[in-house]
């Protein structure tokens, strides 16, 4: 088997479904995890898919992670709610979240959950996609370690800020996820392929000093996109996360302790009922309608054309699902290497 080798999505996610329950985890909720893995990876975002398998399986066998956590309800009216992770993989709680903020909006026309004493959720759009398939506008976002430098310091201070948004569509829906600025996965991987950071977005190196080398940053730290602008919309995703949603913040910290290590994970779930304003298909015409007129742009310099948010990914994931997902050596290694510790058969 190659790296350019691929397996049918139905199998991978089954295959990963058995990794997790190996470690623990309940059925249901390690089929709801490895839908996501698998999604990410279809989608093209590999710094989030397959890559992330390993280490939570490690984390269910240490303990790191409650396999067979309980997400509970804290309070629910009207429009809100607050759920608790109690320690669990996040992306259980996480949709718990997004699908109560979704039901909520059936009947409110608008939903908004929070979740606390949660963990990492992997990425925003399995969140947002979940509220498109509803016919619904999804929004998720969550705190995160202290990854960036504020604008004006060289140190790590607020989260990396991860934020989504997914909007029904014609051809394909308009997804945006993304952190407030360059992930460490996305610079390990300019790393491994001996690629610059692209142009517009850097980082600084150990001595503070501004690089695109990938590495150096990875040394050093990085920078908000857009810098105080970036900054600006962290400290949004903070608020309805960290803040709002009872999790840590300012560096991992709480405010009595700006500088301790990440306390608990925290996420912000929204969902919009687009039929409260105006027909689906109408919104679905005009996302189309939007999406055709940034194309009739004419082209820069140096681009063969112009996608709109989610569209590379959607292509991707359309020629995952008609040919299957290709697995990278290293991954299909991890893969393995986690089948042979919980004791399941390894497809691969």
């Amino acid at each position: 088997m190659t790296d350019t080798a691929r397996l049918p999505a139905a199998s991978l996610t089954d295959f990963v479904t058995s990794l997790l329950q190996g470690a623990g985890m309940r059925a249901d909720d390690a089929k709801l995890c490895a839908e996501a893995f698998i999604l990410q990876e279809m989608r093209g975002v590999t710094t989030h898919g397959l890559r992330r398998v390993r280490p939570a399986v490690e984390s269910l066998v240490a303990g790191r992670l409650n396999p067979r956590a309980t997400c509970e309800v804290v309070s629910d009216d009207a429009a809100t709610a607050v759920l608790d992770g109690n320690g669990g993989v996040g992306m259980v709680a996480c949709m718990a979240a997004m699908d109560r903020a979704i039901a909520k909006a059936r009947t409110y026309g608008i939903g908004i959950v929070t979740v606390r004493n949660n963990n990492h959720f992997l990425a925003a759009a399995p969140y947002c996609l979940r509220a498109v398939d509803a016919g619904q506008i999804g929004i998720a976002m969550s705190n995160s370690y202290g990854a960036m430098a504020y604008t004006g310091t060289t140190k790590a201070t607020p989260g990396n800020a991860p934020m989504g948004y997914g909007i029904p569509g014609e051809a394909f829906p308009l997804v945006f996820d993304a952190a407030m600025t360059i992930s460490a996965g996305k610079l390990q991987q300019w790393s491994r392929e001996g690629v610059p950071i692209p142009e517009g977005l850097q980082g600084l190196n150990a001595d503070g000093e501004p690089t695109t080398d990938p590495a150096e940053v990875l040394a050093g730290v990085t920078l908000p996109i857009g810098l105080h602008k970036g900054a600006g919309l962290t400290i949004m995703v903070e608020a309805l996360s960290g803040m709002l949603g009872g999790g840590s913040f300012v560096h991992g910290g709480r405010p009595e302790d700006a500088a301790m290590e990440m306390d608990t994970y925290s996420q912000c779930c929204l969902a919009i009922d687009v039929a409260r304003f105006l027909p689906l298909a109408e919104l679905k015409h005009r996302v189309a309608a939007y999406v055709a007129a940034i194309k009739l742009r004419p082209l820069a310099p140096g681009h063969t054309e112009l996608l709109a948010p989610g569209e590379r990914a959607y292509r991707s994931y359309v020629m995952c699902r008609d040919e299957g997902v290709p697995v990278e050596d290293e991954v299909r290694a991890d893969l393995q290497a986690c089948a042979s510790t919980v004791g399941v058969a390894s497809l691969l």
